[in-house]
C-alpha cells in the first residue's frame, strides 16, 4: 500500500511539465526509493524488536568482592541465561546489546541513620536504607539499565526486582522457580522505576514447633544435606527481597554440634543480606521449646543458668533474640512471675552480647480489648487468661502476634476466646510508640485448622493484604511472618506477602496494579481474566460461608482441647456451636431440625458454589494451559494445585454435612446400639466422598516439593509430633474419625487419639 501510494504521487505530479523521458527516469528513481523504503520499515514494523544476542552486567570489582552483591550478581548471570536461553550473558561486556550497570548512589560518609529509625527515640534495630531507582534509555544503539541504590542489600534486592517484577521470573517456592523464555529484549528502551520497601525489616519465622518442612533441617545438622535446604531458603528470600529470618529452637538438639550448624545458617544469611534471628523460652514446657532454664533445678542458680545458655547460644552471631516468656498457651507467664528473671536476661543480651531482644505476644487476651464470643450451647468456654510476656522491660522489642484467616479488623474473629483480634491492633499502636514493634501475623495455621484437614483458604490472602495497609498506616514499619507449611497452595500466602512488601513508582511498565489487592500475584500468574474473575469468585464463596456464616467451625477438624473436660478444654480455634454429644443426647427435636435445615444445607450450598468454581477452573486449564500450548508446564501444574486443592474444600463440606446428618440419624438409636441404617448409609456416602478426595490427596503428594516420608509420614523427629504436618492430611485423618465418632457414639477426646497430649505438654519425651 505505501508503494502504490508514492508510486501514484509521482507519476501523477503533471503540473511539473517535465518531458517523458526525464519523468520515466524520475518514476524508476521513486520505485527503487519506495522499495528500499518499504524493506527497512516493514521489516521492523512486522518482526517486531530484533533477538536480544548479548546482555551484560557492569559492575565494578567492590560489588563482585562484597558478598551479598557478588552472589546475587552470579545468581542473576545464571538465572539471565536459563530466561533468555539464545543470548550471551556476561560481566562487562561493551559490546552487549543491554547492559545492566550497577552503582551505589547518596556516598552516605561516617554513621548514618537509616530512614525507618530516624525520630525514634528508643533502641532500634537497623537495616541499611534499600531503596532501588531503575532508569533504562537507548545510548549508541545499545538499551542501558542504570541501578542505584544507597546500599549494597538495595543493589540485591534490585537486580531480583528487575527479574521478578519486570521480567518474569516467579521465586514462587523455595524449590521451585518459573523461568521465561525470551528470544527478544521485553522492555521498552525507555522508562524510570522506583521501588520502595515498605517495611524496613520483612521477613518470615518458620515455626519449626510444628514438623514443617525445614523443621528438622533447623534443628538436626545429620538431616541429609540440611545445610543446603537451608542455604535454598535463604536464597529464596534474598530472591523476593526478604531480610529477615527466625526459627523456633528445639531442646532435643545435640547442642554441641547444632551450634557449628546454626552458625553456618547464620553465616550464609548475613553474606546474602538478611538478618537471622532464633526464638527459645525462659522455661516453656509446651511443644519441645528449647528452655533457658530448667525451673525445678535450683542450683545453680537461674541467673547463672541464663548466663550459661547465653554464652552458647551467643556462639553464633544472631542479629536478634526472640524470647518467650511463658510456659505456654494458657499457662502461666514467667515474665509476671519472675519480672527480675526477664529483665536479667534482656540486660544480659543486650550489654553484654550487643544483641537486640524481641518478645513475642500470643492472642489470649482477657480484659484488654479482646472480649470473649457468647458461650455455645452443649460447650464449657473458661475465662482466659492473658498472656503479657510482651510487657514489662522497654529495652526489648515486641512481637504483636494474629493468628488464622483473620485480619485485625474482623469484627467477627473467633480465635482463643476472643472475639476479635481488634486488641491486638491497639496494642501494636501503644506498643511502637515506647519500644521496636513488629508485626507477627499467621500465613496458615497448623494443628487443626487447615492444611492438615487439608483446606486452602483464600481469606488468608485477604487477611494478610489488609493487614499490610493497616499497620502501615498505623506506623509500624516492621513485618515477620508466622509461616507454618507451604503445600495446598500455602506457598501462595508467603510469596503474596513477600511481593506486597514493596511499593513501586514511575513510567515504566509496572507491575504494582496487577499484584495488588488479595489476589494480585494470582492475577500474575494466570494474567487470563477468565480465571482472576474464577478467584475472585472463590474467595467470595469462602468469605460468606466461612468466616460471615461460621461454616469454618465445621470444616476445620475440633483442635485437639475441644472434646476434654473443664478446665482443659480451653478454646483455640473456631469452634462449632454445638456439640456432637449435645446434639445426640440433649437437643430437642426443634433444635436438631434447625441444625438439619442450616448448617448441613449451608455447607451442602458452599459446596455446590464452589464446585461451579472449580469446574470453571478446570474447564479454562484444558483450554489454557494444557501441555504443548507453549505454557510453562510449571505453571499448569500450578493451576492444577490450586483448583484441586479448592476442589477438596468442597468435599470437604459435603462430607460434614453427611456426617452431621448421620448424627441426627443417630438420635433414634440408644447409645450401646449399632449405629442405625440411616446413620449407617450417610456414613457410607461420606466415606466414599473421602475415598474421592483422597484420590485428589494422591495427585497432590506427586507435586510435594520436599520428600513425600518429610512432611506427610509417620516418623520420629525433635518436634512433639512423630509425623510430618501433612500426615494428617495424608489419609484425611479427620474425615475418617469423625465418621467413626459418629458411627460409635465416642466423642471423647481419646478416641482415635492422634496427639500424644503428655508429649505436647512436655509431661514426657
Amino acid at each position: 500500500m505505501r508503494f502504490v501510494g508514492l508510486l501514484s504521487i509521482v507519476i501523477n505530479k503533471k503540473e511539473t511539465g517535465m518531458g517523458e523521458g526525464f519523468k520515466g527516469a524520475i518514476v524508476s528513481c521513486a520505485v527503487l526509493f519506495a522499495l528500499f523504503f518499504i524493506c527497512v520499515s516493514d521489516t521492523f514494523a512486522c518482526s517486531g524488536p530484533a533477538p536480544v544476542r548479548s546482555i551484560s552486567i557492569d559492575v565494578q570489582r567492590v560489588f563482585l568482592n562484597n558478598s551479598i552483591t557478588g552472589i546475587t550478581i552470579s545468581d542473576v548471570v545464571g538465572l539471565l541465561r536459563k530466561g533468555f536461553p539464545s543470548a550471551s550473558v556476561s560481566l562487562n561486556n561493551p559490546d552487549a546489546g543491554v547492559h545492566i550497570a550497577v552503582s551505589i548512589s547518596g556516598g552516605k560518609k561516617g554513621p548514618v541513620t537509616d530512614r525507618f529509625a530516624r525520630g525514634r527515640d528508643y533502641d532500634y534495630l537497623q537495616y541499611p536504607d534499600h531503596e532501588y531507582h531503575w532508569a533504562s534509555s537507548r545510548k549508541a544503539g545499545h538499551i542501558v539499565l542504570a541501578l542505584t541504590s544507597p546500599s549494597f542489600q538495595g543493589v540485591s534486592f534490585g537486580l531480583y526486582g528487575l527479574l521478578q517484577e519486570k521480567l518474569g521470573f516467579k521465586f514462587y517456592h523455595p524449590r521451585r522457580t518459573i523461568v521465561p523464555v525470551h528470544k527478544q529484549w521485553p522492555l521498552p528502551a525507555d522508562f524510570q522505576w522506583n521501588a520502595f520497601p515498605r517495611f524496613d525489616k520483612k521477613g518470615f519465622h518458620l515455626h519449626s514447633l510444628h514438623p514443617i518442612e525445614l523443621a528438622e533441617q533447623l534443628n538436626n545438622p545429620d538431616y541429609p544435606d540440611a545445610a543446603g535446604d537451608l542455604r535454598e531458603y535463604i536464597d529464596w528470600l534474598a530472591r523476593n527481597r526478604q531480610n529477615v529470618l527466625q526459627f523456633y529452637l528445639l531442646r532435643g538438639i545435640d547442642r554441641s554440634r547444632w551450634i557449628t550448624h546454626a552458625g553456618e545458617l547464620a553465616a550464609y544469611a548475613h553474606k546474602r543480606g538478611i538478618l537471622a534471628g532464633v526464638e527459645f523460652s525462659l522455661f516453656m514446657v509446651q511443644q519441645k521449646a528449647f528452655q533457658s532454664i530448667n525451673l525445678f533445678r535450683l542450683i545453680p542458680s537461674y541467673k547463672r543458668q541464663i548466663d550459661s545458655t547465653l554464652s552458647w547460644i551467643f556462639r553464633v552471631k544472631w542479629d536478634y533474640i526472640t524470647v518467650d516468656f511463658s510456659m505456654g498457651e494458657y499457662m502461666p507467664d514467667l515474665a509476671s512471675l519472675m519480672p527480675e528473671l526477664k529483665a536479667y536476661l534482656i540486660r544480659q543480651a543486650n550489654e553484654r552480647y550487643k544483641t537486640r531482644v524481641m518478645v513475642p505476644t500470643h492472642v489470649i487476651n482477657e480484659g484488654s480489648g479482646c472480649q470473649l464470643g457468647p458461650q455455645a450451647p452443649g460447650m464449657r468456654v473458661s475465662a482466659i487468661q492473658r498472656n503479657g510476656s510482651g510487657g514489662g522491660d522497654m529495652r526489648a522489642g515486641i512481637l504483636i502476634h494474629t493468628v488464622m484467616f483473620y485480619s485485625l479488623q474482623d469484627a467477627h474473629a473467633p480465635v482463643y476466646g476472643d472475639a476479635n483480634l481488634q486488641c491486638m491492633l491497639a496494642r501494636a499502636i501503644r506498643e511502637n510508640k515506647c519500644r521496636e514493634t513488629w508485626y507477627w501475623p499467621e500465613a496458615a495455621y497448623w494443628v487443626s485448622f487447615d492444611n492438615s484437614v487439608p483446606l486452602l483458604l483464600l481469606p488468608y490472602l485477604e487477611a494478610r493484604w489488609t493487614d499490610m495497609k493497616t499497620i502501615k498506616k498505623a506506623g509500624i514499619d516492621n513485618h515477620l511472618t508466622f509461616s507454618s507449611g507451604w503445600e495446598w497452595g500455602y506457598w501462595l500466602v508467603d510469596w503474596s506477602i513477600a511481593r506486597w512488601s514493596w511499593s513501586y513508582t514511575g513510567n515504566g511498565p509496572l507491575h504494582q496494579e496487577t499484584f495488588s489487592g488479595p489476589l494480585g500475584v494470582l492475577h500474575d500468574l494466570f494474567p487470563d481474566a477468565r480465571i482472576y474473575r474464577l478467584f475472585q469468585r472463590a474467595l467470595y464463596i469462602q468469605n460468606y460461608f466461612l468466616k460471615g456464616r461460621g461454616m469454618i467451625a465445621f470444616l476445620s477438624a475440633l483442635d485437639p482441647s475441644a472434646e476434654l473436660s473443664w478446665p482443659f478444654n480451653r478454646p483455640f480455634q473456631p469452634r462449632p456451636f454445638f456439640s456432637s454429644s449435645w446434639l445426640l443426647y440433649q437437643a430437642t427435636d426443634a433444635e436438631a431440625k434447625q441444625i438439619a435445615e442450616s448448617t448441613a444445607s449451608e455447607l451442602e450450598k458452599y459446596a455446590t458454589d464452589m464446585n461451579e468454581v472449580v469446574d470453571g477452573l478446570e474447564r479454562e486449564i484444558r483450554l489454557n494451559y494444557a501441555g504443548g500450548k507453549g505454557i510453562s508446564p510449571e505453571l499448569s501444574l500450578i493451576a492444577c494445585e490450586l483448583t484441586r486443592s479448592l476442589k477438596v474444600t468442597s468435599l470437604r463440606a459435603q462430607h460434614r454435612a453427611l456426617t452431621i446428618r448421620a448424627l441426627l440419624a443417630q438420635r433414634k438409636g440408644h447409645w450401646w446400639q449399632p449405629a442405625t441404617h440411616e446413620a449407617e448409609l450417610l456414613l457410607q456416602q461420606a466415606a466414599r466422598l473421602r475415598q474421592e478426595a483422597l484420590v485428589a490427596v494422591r495427585l497432590q503428594e506427586q507435586i510435594y516439593r520436599y520428600p513425600v516420608s518429610l512432611i506427610a509420614r509417620q516418623r520420629k523427629n525433635f518436634t512433639a509430633y512423630h509425623f510430618g504436618y501433612l500426615y494428617p492430611a495424608s489419609e484425611l485423618f479427620f474425615w475418617r474419625r469423625e465418621e467413626e465418632q459418629v458411627r460409635h457414639r465416642r466423642f471423647d477426646a481419646f478416641y482415635m487419639d492422634i496427639w500424644d497430649f503428655g508429649r505436647i505438654c512436655g509431661l514426657k519425651d
